[in-house]
């Protein structure tokens, strides 16, 4: 149940957090100009880098030596002419939409989304595979005539550079990866709920393609790098390789397993965390469209059916207490225009009795005393009506209604009223009765006298209601109390904390009243 204003797990954890971070302000200022320099920066490292140094290490196993390293011209050459070509035909009419999106331009987020996640893969393996084609192709094939290439050298040089081209192709996949996150994290927030889609380059093959390629790059280079280097310049090799090549491709391997692993964890994490803890429902975001896509998109599923259980329970206890509390209305006017005025009749009739009979003296004194207790029933009925369901309390709202319960308790109330206009009548209902019961409670429970202190606040549309009798009520008392405000305010969308104040606690709850 995906939503562009659900709160999304993340932040760039890991040690792609700097480089994400500058990623991002590139591709804001710079708009469509990132894209392009992307692919104008991946074009000159291909021609005037890697494909060099890659093919450099292989000079020797042709030559012997370094002796034949103006060989490398001729790979520069070939690069460099095919470069553009290969990139502009392969790599541009591939990303239109992403390009659309950095122009500002209304696009399909999964369009944009597709571009940086799921045709990533084929778009770098198409450019190695047309890159390998031509300059290796050509290359070695020159290479080959000068050299006087036997039968079998030529298979054995085109493996080699057909391997170091896998690990070309896995370096530059997760260049453009991260290069590309910060846009993919942005589109992916207003892809359509439920959206699912897998990428070739899964999470576990990436991994695969990438320690695989180390592997075998790594080894064809320093099998190069050994015969160049033989004799007196061993410790050179070793130097070149250790902190060249495994440097190179190690750093390459953590940067993806922090972007694709260990970032994707920890957002996992703190989204289970934050569900854990009761706070506001986190959502994964579909970045990779690899395993932890998968796992998210389950996660955000299980959110949302939590969510809808939710709002349904809500809407339940809130249907439930509008239904005692009109049962309440009821009940208190049936007995205000009801029972309270026969009674009242009651009592005149005998005041006229007791009239009549005041020559009868222990006749008038028995009605007088019958009288008496009939105003205390009066009395106690009142007091009764008033806690099923005060009149004041619909028609001039919570403040006068704590007012008139706080002159007819015989416990001593404290108000602090800082509210300037009425609330929603379901949330005023609410306070007035989850009040009460404290009221009640700290008059059957005190040993002496008690105290209830009440202070009413409102800010930026949510009320406040603090409670705190003194002396403080039984444990067992505190708890159930606890539990009925909990009830209570969270039947209309509020929630309650205690907090200590010396010996006594104080319950502290919130409505939304606007």
């Amino acid at each position: 149940m995906q939503t562009s204003a659900a709160p999304y797990a993340g932040g760039s954890r890991g040690g792609t957090g700097l480089l994400e971070g500058l990623v991002r302000v590139a591709h804001r200022r710079l708009g469509p100009w990132y894209f392009h320099g992307l692919v104008v920066a991946t074009g000159l490292l291909v021609v005037t880098v890697t494909v060099p140094l890659q093919n450099l290490t292989q000079v020797p196993l042709w030559t012997g030596s370094f002796e034949g390293w103006q060989y490398i011209g001729v790979f520069m050459a070939i690069a460099a002419a095919s470069g553009p070509f290969v990139l502009g035909l392969v790599v541009v009419p591939r990303h239109r939409a992403l390009l659309a999106h950095l122009r500002g331009q209304e696009v399909d987020p999964a369009a944009v989304w597709r571009e940086c996640v799921t045709r990533l893969p084929a778009t770098a393996a198409l450019t190695s595979l047309a890159w390998g084609v031509v300059v290796v192709g050509g290359g070695v094939a020159f290479v080959g005539q000068r050299e006087d290439f036997g039968v079998l050298t030529y298979p054995g040089a085109y493996a080699a550079h057909a391997l170091i081209l896998v690990g070309v192709a896995a370096f530059y996949l997760m260049v453009w990866e991260l290069a590309l996150l910060p846009i993919t994290r942005e589109v992916a927030r207003a892809l359509p709920a439920g959206f699912r889609e897998q990428s070739l380059v899964t999470g576990r093959r990436r991994l695969i393609l990438l320690n695989t390629s180390i592997t075998f790059t790594v080894g064809c280079e320093t099998a190069g790098l050994s015969v160049g280097f033989a004799g007196e310049h061993r410790s050179l090799m070793v130097v070149l390789v250790l902190v060249g090549l495994m440097t190179t491709y190690v750093g390459v391997l953590l940067a993806l397993v922090s972007s694709s692993v260990t970032r994707r964890v920890d957002e996992l994490a703190d989204a289970l965390n934050s569900a854990a803890r009761g706070g506001a429902p986190m959502r994964m975001l579909p970045t990779s469209g690899d395993e932890f896509d998968s796992v998210g998109g389950a996660f955000n599923t299980m959110v949302g059916l939590l969510e809808d259980h939710a709002e349904e329970l809500r809407g339940s206890r809130s249907r439930l207490v509008s239904v005692a509390d009109a049962t309440r209305r009821h009940i208190e006017r049936d007995l205000h225009d009801g029972a309270q005025q026969h009674l009242a009749l009651l009592s005149m009739q005998l005041g006229q009795l007791e009239s009549t009979c005041a020559q009868h003296g222990s006749v008038a004194a028995r009605v007088h005393e019958i009288r008496a207790e009939l105003s205390a029933v009066v009395a106690e009925m009142r007091v009764l009506a008033h806690g099923i369901y005060p009149a004041s309390l619909e028609a001039e709202g919570l403040p006068s209604a704590l007012r008139a319960a706080a002159r007819e308790s015989d416990v001593v109330v404290r108000l602090d009223i800082a509210v300037e206009s009425r609330w929603s009548h379901p949330v005023e209902t609410a306070v007035y009765f989850g009040c009460w019961e404290v009221l009640q409670r700290a008059r059957h429970a005190a040993t002496g006298d008690a105290t209830l202190e009440i202070a009413l606040g409102e800010h930026d549309g949510t009320g406040t209601v603090e409670l705190c009798v003194r002396p403080a009520l039984p444990a067992e008392h505190e708890a159930e109390l606890a539990l009925f405000l909990q009830d209570r305010l969270g039947a209309v969308g509020g929630t309650l904390v205690t907090r200590p104040r010396g010996t006594d606690v104080v319950y502290v709850g919130r409505v939304p009243v606007r």
